[in-house]
């Protein structure tokens, strides 16, 4: 089975396409013929380390965790898939190895796919979704007539993070690149601000929730934006940002996407019926893995999710 994995922790230049022997399936896990893979930024986090306390110094390590495909066996403590079916999960970050010809992943990390999402779709969905709806959803709880702020709203993760709001009723305004202004704008997004118009949003009102889906806005600064019982989510919590924001108030709330994990039935079913939708921004051969995760972790990104198709 080919892979893109590697040998020790570091930058791109790590990666590789190697053979790897295909583990047995267990009771409880699912073999997948992959079709689609999707590329987040946390995947090539992992390889540099950056849970390497957690993911330890066994090698080689595969990549990727996001992907879509075709049962091909199951274990026997499997009940809700057959083989197959068509699904889309993620595979746990301590083990990864989702940018593969073949994956084995636990079976509640998988769901049936529905027949109106592409196989790229379905694979775009789960870290960034789980994400989006653990921070707007469980933390920041949105509802009707609520005022929801998010920094970053054209990305993956804050493109969900606004369709699950809008759905809910609330009010969404947010920030984002000029590029991205019009699909924003078109999605329900209003007002939109530019990155470095922190004034201007700050005039907009007191808002029920924030959502800095960039790690680039002041913890102070935003909490200072909140209406009274508000929360700022954040999902970039460095040493600093996750301490001064503890310190300062309880309404500092942190968000993850493993956290979400338990909402990807409900996330399925919201991209089959169309309330979440994926946005590719480029689909790739998984022959070009290597040059195509390089270049979005180096910031030659496409706006919307990079697939690798099988």
């Amino acid at each position: 089975m080919k892979r893109v994995q590697y040998d020790r922790y570091g930058g791109p230049e790590k990666m590789y396409f190697g053979e790897c022997d295909l583990p047995q399936v267990g009771d409880n896990e699912v073999r997948v013929s992959v079709k689609a893979a999707a590329i987040n930024p946390f995947d090539w986090k992992l390889r540099q380390g950056a849970m390497k306390l957690v993911t330890g110094r066994r090698f080689p390590k595969g990549m990727g965790t996001d992907f879509a495909g075709i049962v091909e066996a199951i274990g026997g403590n499997v009940t809700g898939v057959q083989v197959g079916d068509e699904v889309f999960g993620t595979v746990d970050f301590k083990k990864s190895g989702a940018f593969a010809e073949v994956v084995v992943v636990d079976a509640h990390h998988l769901v049936k796919k529905s027949p109106q999402l592409s196989f790229s779709e379905a694979a775009s969905l789960p870290i960034a979704a789980m994400t989006a709806w653990v921070a707007i959803l469980d933390r920041a709880q949105a509802r009707s007539g609520s005022r929801i702020f998010i920094n970053g709203c054209s990305g993956a993760v804050g493109a969900f993070a606004a369709q699950l709001a809008l759905a809910k009723g609330a009010h969404v305004s947010g920030t984002c690149g000029s590029a991205s202004r019009d699909s924003a704008k078109a999605a329900g997004v209003d007002p939109i601000f530019g990155y470095s118009d922190q004034q201007a949003y700050a005039r907009n009102g007191k808002y029920d929730a924030i959502f800095d889906t960039l790690g680039t806005l002041d913890v102070s600064y935003g909490l200072s934006m909140l209406a009274p019982k508000g929360v700022f989510v954040d999902i970039n919590p460095t040493p600093g940002r996750m301490l001064r924001g503890m310190l300062l108030s309880r309404r500092y709330k942190l968000a993850f996407a493993t956290q979400g994990i338990q909402h990807l039935p409900a996330i399925g079913e919201l991209a089959g019926k169309g309330t979440l939708r994926p946005m590719i921004g480029l689909e790739a051969p998984f022959s070009e893995a290597l040059s195509v995760i390089t270049d979005a972790e180096n910031g030659r990104r496409a706006s919307g999710k990079i697939v690798l198709a099988f």
